[in-house]
């Protein structure tokens, strides 16, 4: 019998990006939780908690903003395919602008808040870690020495 080796692919990410993608991975996976529970208004969260796996601010950011975005855009293509919900918004619409046909602008508003509030989580939570992480390195760098007694002459 013969044994063929395989070899595993390499995969050789640095540790930024690899971050940058768990917490894009996270961030998406709470978003989605918080909107099957339907809490859409803690939005922000998800953003804060996937920023803190980020060394960098704008990583954070971006983390942030595109884990919660990208999963709202497939909610919201959901909602129009399958709940009637762009006839829901262009009546909306025309309540606001006094006509129809501007539901696109609401849908367009709903999109861009969302980009905004999971980027403001993403730099609120690269931020904390920006701020904590300092601390916490040094914290640990402490040696801890021995207790030197002294000896009994006796």
């Amino acid at each position: 019998m013969i044994r063929i080796k395989i070899k595993k692919p390499k995969l050789d990410i640095n540790p930024e990006t690899r971050n940058f993608l768990i917490s894009f991975l996270i961030t998406g996976l709470i978003t989605y939780a918080l909107m099957y529970a339907e809490i859409w208004q803690l939005i922000i969260i998800p953003g804060i908690i996937g920023g803190l796996f980020n060394k960098t601010m704008r990583r954070g950011i971006y983390g942030g903003a595109l884990g919660v975005s990208i999963v709202w855009i497939f909610y919201l293509i959901y909602l129009m395919l399958a709940k009637n919900f762009y006839t829901n918004l262009d009546q909306f619409a025309g309540l606001i602008f006094g006509g129809l046909g501007y539901g696109s602008v609401i849908l367009l508003l709903i999109i861009l808040f969302v980009i905004l509030f999971g980027a403001l989580g993403g730099a609120i939570g690269s931020g904390i870690m920006i701020l904590i992480k300092p601390r916490f390195e040094k914290s640990t760098e402490v040696e801890i020495k021995p207790k030197t007694t002294a000896r009994n002459s006796n």
